[in-house]
């Protein structure tokens, strides 16, 4: 079952097994954290999924930490637009795997589910590479800003 076929409950009940197979606590605040990127997918920076957590516990700090243990357990991916801001959305390996476009005026950004990269992957495996990784965004004007 890929990500997208997934209903919220699932996605957030296989976040938090991950939580608990890495023997990580399932606090509170992990878990508002989650919600907030589960709903909305992201990617989103510190600052915005602060905003979005309703729990008032969770500073900025406690974001901050949270991100990189998702991040270490391989919840969350973090994306690089080049404008030096980190962003972050929900991952789940490689079950959903898509790339962005974003608007270089307002930083809007949207999901390309399709990625014609993967031929090439295939390529590079066939030349004795492994554990083959590639991250490909697109930049341009969206049509608000044009």
């Amino acid at each position: 079952m890929t990500q997208s076929s997934q209903t919220f409950t699932d996605v957030l009940s296989d976040s938090l097994a991950i939580l608990q197979a890495a023997s990580l606590r399932k606090t509170q605040s992990r878990v508002e954290l989650l919600k907030a990127l589960i709903a909305q997918h992201g990617p989103f920076s510190v600052e915005e999924l602060h905003q979005q957590v309703k729990f008032k516990k969770v500073d900025l700090a406690t974001v901050y930490r949270c991100l990189t243990v998702f991040e270490s357990v391989g919840l969350v991916k973090r994306c690089d637009f080049g404008d030096g801001v980190a962003r972050y959305e929900i991952h789940h390996g490689s079950s959903h795997h898509h790339h962005h476009v974003i608007c270089k005026i307002c930083r809007k950004s949207e999901n390309i589910d399709d990625c014609e990269v993967q031929r090439l992957e295939q390529l590079v495996l066939s030349k004795g590479y492994s554990q083959i990784t590639h991250y490909l965004e697109f930049f341009g004007i969206c049509q608000k800003c044009s």
